[in-house]
């Protein structure tokens, strides 16, 4: 019988097995793909965002074993990247390697997922992913119920973008409705963007 996954939250002397693992669930994500199509900047790019955004204002999950993690931002908090110059780098590196093209999509994904982004309070679960050969063992069904545990505890909704439809059946499960479908402009894949009323 295989024991329940054990979810704890990350810490900073976490980072890089947290910038290990999400890399690895990432490595053949549609959007992640689509818009950075050279995955060994993935690394590169959750290290980032965890030192810049999710580790000092945001929520980190962590599987104890570190097969899986979440990503989440509480309410009234906004996903902003100073321009610092690992940013830039990774930026100069990816346009160097693969051209102007990933800057345009980075631009249209952005400015699709602002649009669709509601105004109501909600927490915000930008990424949760579980390494590639630990699939299917219940890592992102354990992060997903430690997540919406918080946002039912409090009472307010919870948010988040799937860029994979064999996903969906999972977020459904935990309470998640899709609230609207779209491609993205310029032949890119398709989005899902889903709701979750506290209960």
């Amino acid at each position: 019988m295989h024991k329940l996954p054990v979810i704890r939250g990350g810490r900073p002397d976490d980072l890089e097995a947290m910038v290990a693992t999400l890399s690895d669930s990432f490595a053949e994500d549609p959007i992640l793909n689509w818009v950075m199509p050279m995955p060994a900047l993935y690394p590169e790019f959750f290290r980032l965002l965890l030192k810049e955004v999710y580790l000092p204002r945001g929520i980190v999950h962590l599987e104890e074993r570190r097969r899986g993690a979440a990503l989440w931002l509480p309410p009234g908090e906004k996903l902003e990247i100073p321009p610092r110059a690992a940013l830039l780098q990774m930026m100069l590196k990816l346009t160097l390697s693969k051209g102007p093209r990933p800057l345009w999509r980075i631009y249209q994904q952005g400015h699709l997922f602002s649009r669709q982004h509601p105004g109501e309070p909600h927490y915000y679960l930008q990424f949760i992913g579980c390494r590639q050969r630990e699939q299917g063992q219940g890592v992102g069904s354990s992060l997903l119920k430690h997540g919406t545990r918080i946002c039912d505890e409090q009472g307010i909704a919870a948010y988040l973008e799937s860029s994979n439809r064999l996903n969906l059946p999972l977020y459904e499960r935990h309470g998640f409705k899709v609230v609207h479908e779209q491609t993205i402009p310029g032949n890119g894949p398709t989005a899902w963007f889903m709701w979750r009323e506290p209960r």
